[in-house]
């Protein structure tokens, strides 16, 4: 890695924290509340009163967050933990990953390349190409999407002019979601219940395991590039040069 790309990481690990501590700060006068029980029950009856309007509202919000890639996805997440608890929020934001990702995939296939470079740039989009020509694609997508600090919602598009098919990138990608979806609605639910011990755990784990995907990204993007037809085929010619 040369200076220019560590001023990068160190910048994008920089941001990365100073998000974080923005969010806590702005939403510390509400978090605080949480830990009294007057005001957990008033928040359990307000989302008792909202019902399926309010379930509705949030699913809407997780798939325009989808839909719009430069959109962070963990405040939606944190707000459905809060309203709907761990498993129920999660639900909610897999089911909103889904819908948007299966219109945003048809649509990316429908209109091609030329429509991801009016949104992203040609040069952002060709810096993936060798993503249509991996050998391993399937894999490939659910690394990229399993581990953090990828633009998972770019990726959405840019899977869409590859040869895979929609029910296969639905599956792929929503199950390599879930753990990082499963750490937001699970730090929002502990802090519906004031539990701050649980929250400042996943707190914690969920930051060094974003700073680590930030620091590492090229090398996992580098071992995913190793599966291209001209890498298996010189692979291949070598080991059979050797056998004869």
């Amino acid at each position: 890695m040369d200076r220019q790309d560590k001023r990068k990481v160190i910048g994008m690990c920089m941001l990365f924290l100073a998000a974080l501590a923005t969010a806590s700060l702005f939403l510390l006068p509400y978090i605080s509340r949480l830990s009294e029980p007057q005001y957990q029950s008033a928040l359990r009856e307000w989302v008792d009163r909202m019902g399926i309007p309010g379930l509705f509202a949030v699913l809407g919000l997780q798939m325009i967050q989808i839909v719009i890639a430069f959109i962070p996805g963990e405040p939606v997440e944190l707000l459905a933990g809060v309203l709907y608890g761990t498993w129920a929020g999660l639900g909610i934001c897999l089911l909103g990953c889904m819908l948007a990702s299966a219109v945003i995939f048809s649509i990316s296939r429908r209109f091609g390349k030329r429509f991801l470079y009016r949104i992203f740039g040609e040069e952002k989009v060709q810096g993936w190409r060798w993503l249509k020509d991996s050998t391993r694609v399937d894999l490939v997508v659910f690394i990229l999407f399993f581990i953090p600090g990828t633009p998972k919602d770019m990726l959405t598009y840019i899977v869409g002019i590859t040869g895979m098919s929609v029910p296969k990138f639905l599956l792929i990608s929503t199950f390599a979601r879930i753990p990082s979806i499963l750490s937001s609605t699970l730090m929002g639910s502990a802090m519906s219940r004031g539990d701050w011990k649980v929250t400042l755990l996943v707190f914690v784990i969920t930051g060094v395991t974003g700073i680590a995907g930030i620091v590492y990204r090229e090398r996992f993007l580098a071992f995913c590039r190793k599966w291209r037809p001209g890498n298996d085929a010189s692979g291949s010619g070598k080991r059979g040069r050797r056998q004869r």
